[in-house]
């Protein structure tokens, strides 16, 4: 039966790149299930940090405590203030600082262009595929040294990631022309099959 990719799955398929048997559980014990999670996880970051439709958020509002200042969540890869703003905002000792105005402290809410961190089983199937690819060919590199292993799953790495970004063009909608000020589109672009319809 046909499933969803799951972390669990996700570190058996990396094993079996170096031939490794599966495990039931990750938290088995063995060091090298370990390996393989703690690469997946950290691939899982590096792909997540570029900033994809799913986990961008634009104009996501921040409020100070009652000193006047902003802490940044755990799970913030990035984020980055409007161009025409007059602040130029940073993450700094795990608070938001400006660097304009040299200063920690804000009057009101920021809002503020977001890369989050999601888990893996929040991340669209394509990129969980991706993500364990590349793990996969990470881990045999590392933990035995495998450059065939390696070049062999570079073709299937790259053909996951053009899969990625077909997703995301699909889901963003992206063009040049109208995208609001919360970095949304707001003009649908020509597609050509509406052209033959009859209504």
């Amino acid at each position: 039966m046909a499933s969803k990719t799951t972390k669990l799955a996700a570190v058996n398929r990396i094993l079996s790149n170096i031939g490794q048997s599966p495990v039931t559980v990750l938290d088995s014990g063995n060091p090298l299930v370990e390996m393989a999670e703690l690469i997946l996880d950290e691939v899982t970051s590096a792909i997540q940090s570029e900033g994809w439709i799913f986990n961008t958020e634009y104009c996501y509002p921040f409020m100070p405590d009652i000193n006047k200042e902003i802490a940044i969540p755990e799970d913030v890869l990035a984020l980055d203030s409007k161009p025409t703003a007059n602040s130029f905002l940073v993450q700094r000792q795990g608070k938001l600082y400006d660097k304009a105005s040299h200063s920690y402290t804000f009057e009101g809410k920021q809002e503020l262009d977001v890369v989050w961190l999601v888990e893996f089983l929040d991340m669209p199937e394509c990129f969980r595929e991706y993500a364990t690819i590349r793990a996969a060919n990470v881990f045999a590199g590392r933990s035995v040294g495998s450059q065939e292993a390696v070049a062999f799953g570079q073709r299937e790495e790259m053909m996951a990631r053009a899969t990625c970004i077909e997703y995301d063009t699909q889901q963003g909608d992206y063009n040049m022309v109208a995208q609001n000020e919360n970095g949304y589109t707001t003009y649908q672009t020509y597609r050509p099959s509406y052209a033959s319809m009859r209504r």
